[in-house]
């Protein structure tokens, strides 16, 4: 890293440690805020930071059903094969509050 990359990356540290304001920071510094932002895109695209912040997932679909053992209260117990549907479950829920929810 050049004498000038590392003095921007000084002060892009300091931005961070101190928990400002870009804007307040160059103030206090007397230093051109175009330029501390000019130069933390220079310095995260040199880190190879500009390429694609997305990161690919695959999801395994082929997973075996999850038993699942709802328990209401101390007197009854409540076992599907699979986890039930999220809108199911809050149907038994408002049923089971009497309707108040």
């Amino acid at each position: 890293m050049s004498n000038r990359s590392q003095f921007w990356a000084a002060h892009l540290t300091a931005i961070e440690r101190e928990s400002i304001t870009t804007k307040a920071y160059a103030e206090q510094e007397g230093l051109s805020v175009s330029a501390l932002y000019d130069w933390r895109k220079r310095l995260h695209a040199e880190a190879g930071g500009a390429g694609n912040p997305f990161v690919a997932v695959r999801l395994q679909t082929d997973l075996p059903p999850v038993a699942c053992t709802l328990a209401i209260g101390d007197a009854l117990r409540l076992s599907c094969a699979s986890l039930p549907d999220a809108t199911w479950l809050a149907a038994l829920a408002r049923a089971l509050d009497g309707g108040r929810r």
